[in-house]
């Protein structure tokens, strides 16, 4: 491994970057020192980059077939973090000023949750065909909006269930934030199915696999079975959207599921929100006049 890389994972290690994220950064970091010395014939050093290297850096991304404006920008948001550590810690020591090129214009991409109807029909297959652990975890995700991350992390010490209430926390959520999420009476009948009269204050994970601890690829392996048994294609995020907008849907305001589900800002819950064509079509039948 080069040098200034290996000197830059270190550093968001450090900084307690979550495994995933600095994969990410290796991999597109990997993808650019890989680039540039095919482009420029030379060993890629960060303190030769020069500004024309990133605007051909970016057009070649722009023009790479398949690669979409938000991959294109997550390996942007990569260089402009490496950058930033690079000029801090005096790695690179260009003459000129480095500015990463800005970013694409975002697609309009269409809100990814199930609606009713498809929430049921995922319900149905998984208590057709599923443990009583399979169950537990769709409806503890569909009626909490815990990320799988989240999910896989909880321990009987981090639930509470009585008979009319309970609480569920998230010790280490996105950005090692802290958070408790209240039960309602289906995510409450989740952990009794899973086991919670007799597991209750133990330190083990509630959710097992084979060998141990189930892990999200376990998660997302069993969903899209049982997503393709109902005629979803389905990915576990779509389970905390639908979460989103069923509280939405039933005049919650943003700012209390932002809480519930650990945004820091109004804006990503919105997203989480947009309306469906469904929605607006219903909208626009409000106002008719025609029978």
């Amino acid at each position: 491994m080069a040098p200034w890389l290996h000197a830059f994972l270190t550093y968001l290690e450090q900084s307690e970057r979550s495994p995933a994220t600095i994969r990410s950064y290796r991999s597109d970091l990997t993808a650019l020192a890989s680039w540039y010395e095919a482009a420029a014939g030379e060993p890629f050093d960060p303190a030769t980059l020069t500004p024309t290297d990133l605007r051909h850096y970016k057009r070649a991304l722009v023009e790479q077939q398949g690669l979409k404006p938000a991959s294109i920008n997550r390996k942007l948001a990569t260089l402009r973090s490496f950058l930033h550590w690079a000029s801090e810690s005096g790695t690179a020591t260009a003459s000129l000023p480095l500015k990463v090129p800005k970013s694409e214009p975002k697609e309009r991409r269409g809100p990814r949750w199930l609606d009713r109807r498809e929430q049921n029909a995922l319900l149905r297959s998984v208590e057709r065909g599923g443990s009583p652990r399979d169950v537990a975890i769709v409806k503890l995700l569909l009626n909490t909006g815990v990320r799988i991350q989240e999910l896989c992390a909880l321990t009987w010490k981090d639930v509470s269930v009585s008979a009319r209430k309970g609480t569920l926390t998230v010790r280490r959520g996105k950005g090692n934030k802290r958070r408790e999420v209240p039960l309602n009476a289906d995510a409450r009948e989740a952990l009794r199915l899973a086991g919670y009269e007799h597991s209750a204050g133990a330190e083990a994970a509630i959710f097992q696999g084979q060998r141990g601890p189930i892990t999200p690829r376990g998660i997302q392996i069993f969903l899209a079975r049982y997503g393709a048994s109902a005629g979803l294609a389905l990915s576990p995020h779509m389970l905390r959207h639908s979460f989103c907008k069923n509280l939405v849907d039933a005049g919650v305001g943003l700012e209390k599921v932002a809480a519930l589900v650990g945004h820091e800002s109004l804006e990503t819950t919105r997203r989480y929100c947009e309306p469906s064509m469904n929605d607006l079509t219903r909208a626009v039948d409000l106002i008719g006049e025609a029978e």
